[in-house]
């Protein structure tokens, strides 16, 4: 998927989102399309057809163009990278897609369904197949600098083909900093996905103190991660007055197949004042210990001399 890429200006996506997508080139042009994501499954030769609605949020009528377009993911944060001409025939999409219409006009505030359909050739390749069905305002903004820009949003359409699927990933690093004095902390996991198809881990993060006991559970913020790609993930962790050394363990699975994923990592909460306090705590004990040793060594040799009446 390397070939004529480009992205689009004033268009990030991340795989996974979870609320509308809304752009605004200005006041007066918005729009909003929901769902902005759709994760599907099909046969080799079946037919899917779907909805999305697309609402004119702005003040003026807008015509809108309709266009479908081949994507990857770059970048560890899942960016969206939209691709023009050819793309990777393993995971493309969008030839497969037919839309109802090529263009639409609405009214302000108006809101009006869209519906695709997918067909899936017989021969269609197992895994992981991604495109997006991108609606384009009529005209170009101008911005400081005099370039033209277009603006656009989408729905990512995420299709598994069934069939002779790989799901196979890796944990690159699971990490939280060693040392802080405070939380919310994030535990970074980074997923390399080594299959032909997307994949998206669930699970939890166990944190226990330095005794074994459990003092909190999170659940992981999984993402979907793209074929071949490096994907981080962040899950926050917040417990006001944290103190002391814990592990953090990753408990998860992904995939159809709910293959595991495990890893774990040790950190420490103090902060300078409570590390102060048990330093001179600690001191003083050592000092307290040899005080007592050097006197009691002092006392056996004095009841020494007074037995020997030397």
């Amino acid at each position: 998927m390397n070939k004529n890429r480009f992205i689009t200006a004033l268009l990030v996506f991340f795989i996974g989102l979870t609320s509308p997508s809304i752009i605004s080139a200005q006041e007066s042009r918005s729009i909003t399309i929901i769902p902005p994501k759709f994760e599907l499954f099909a046969n080799p030769g079946e037919q899917v057809t779907e909805t999305l609605r697309v609402r004119n949020d702005s003040t003026s009528p807008t015509v809108y163009k309709i266009l479908v377009e081949d994507f990857t993911s770059t970048g560890e944060e899942g960016q969206v990278v939209l691709e023009e001409g050819e793309s990777d025939e393993l995971y493309s999409l969008a030839k497969w897609i037919e839309v109802n219409s090529t263009d639409i006009a609405l009214q302000p505030q108006q809101e009006i369904p869209l519906t695709f359909t997918i067909t899936v050739p017989a021969n269609a390749e197992p895994g992981g197949h991604y495109a997006s069905i991108l609606l384009q305002a009529g005209g170009d903004v101008i911005e400081g600098g005099g370039a033209s820009v277009t603006q656009r949003v989408g729905s990512l359409i995420l299709l598994r083909v069934s069939g002779n699927v790989t799901e196979n990933a890796s944990i690159e690093t699971f990490s939280i900093p060693k040392y802080s004095q405070t939380t919310p902390l994030n535990i970074t996991l980074r997923l390399k996905n080594e299959g032909n198809t997307h994949i998206r881990p669930k699970g939890t993060i166990i944190i226990t103190d330095m005794f074994g006991k459990k003092v909190d559970e999170l659940p992981l913020n999984g993402q979907n991660v793209l074929p071949g790609v490096v994907r981080k993930m962040d899950t926050e962790w917040n417990k006001p007055n944290a103190l002391g050394y814990y592990t953090a363990t990753l408990v998860a699975t992904y995939g159809q197949q709910n293959l595991p994923l495990t890893a774990a990592t040790k950190f420490m909460v103090i902060s300078t004042t409570a590390a102060v306090l048990i330093s001179t705590g600690t001191i003083a004990f050592i000092l307290f210990v040899i005080s007592l040793i050097s006197g009691r060594s002092r006392l056996l040799k004095a009841l020494k001399i007074i037995v020997s009446g030397k």
